[in-house]
């Protein structure tokens, strides 16, 4: 059987949460912030894990801590690329998501009276050019940040298993 390199092993993890998340979408009609994220979060995580209990069964490398990370790492950056990309795309073409946030936070600035109109639409003007890219910034960060951890995790875990053995 064909070994996969941990880009690949990015690749398919991040092909499978895109798809996951167009069931939920579409299928499920579920918001695009919902519970049915950690599903998605946990297949993210699960392909770093495949990607690492892979390393650590098939390679003859001298496995340290900054090998493990290394292979984590190149998992989990192109599963984060693709959803950037599939973040980027859903909010382009559904322009909707971004007006219904903005009137919900002009009409939470509203509701506290502390807020002139025209201040009002001044931010909601701001919010309309910068949503985009604030969108999948933190959905960058996220998956970033989630990766690493998890990388940095299941990394101490098997390089001190590797030492034992």
């Amino acid at each position: 059987m064909k070994q996969f390199k941990p880009n690949q092993k990015g690749l398919l993890t991040g092909i499978l949460m895109i798809l996951a998340s167009l069931f939920s979408l579409y299928v499920l009609k579920n918001p695009i912030r919902s519970n049915f994220e950690f599903l998605i979060y946990s297949i993210f995580c699960f392909g770093i894990l495949w990607s690492l209990v892979s390393y650590f069964r098939n390679n003859n490398d001298k496995k340290t801590f900054i090998n493990y990370f290394s292979v984590g790492f190149q998992t989990f950056v192109v599963a984060t690329l693709l959803m950037a990309v599939f973040t980027f795309v859903y909010f382009f073409t559904h322009p909707e998501f971004r007006d219904n946030n903005i009137a919900e936070n002009s009409r939470l600035l509203l509701l506290q009276g502390n807020h002139f109109p025209k201040e009002i639409e001044e931010n909601a003007k701001e919010l309309k050019k910068w949503f985009l890219t604030l969108m999948v910034s933190i959905d960058v960060f996220k998956y970033l940040f989630i990766g690493a951890l998890i990388s940095a995790i299941i990394a101490g875990f098997l390089s001190k298993k590797n030492t034992t053995v």
